[in-house]
């Protein structure tokens, strides 16, 4: 019984960084669109609606390929 309890608390503490790191991963994102003085405000509006729709997909894209580009 001591041994299932033990499994399931570090499952639990791995879901919970997991979902940590996940939701750095969209506040980065955010942060970063909110402050790019680059991009106008409707492709702001349109990558935050894209990282609100799928926030691990979106976010991702965001940081590998559109943060650098200039709409």
């Amino acid at each position: 019984m001591l041994l299932a309890q033990v499994e399931s608390n570090e499952i639990g503490i791995i879901i919970i960084i997991g979902a940590i790191l996940w939701l750095a991963l969209i506040l980065t994102a955010l942060y970063h669109i909110s402050r790019n003085r680059t991009m106008v405000f409707p492709v702001k509006i349109l990558w935050f609606v894209i990282i609100l729709l799928a926030p691990f997909l979106g976010s991702i894209i965001y940081l590998i390929w559109g943060k650098n580009r200039k709409f």
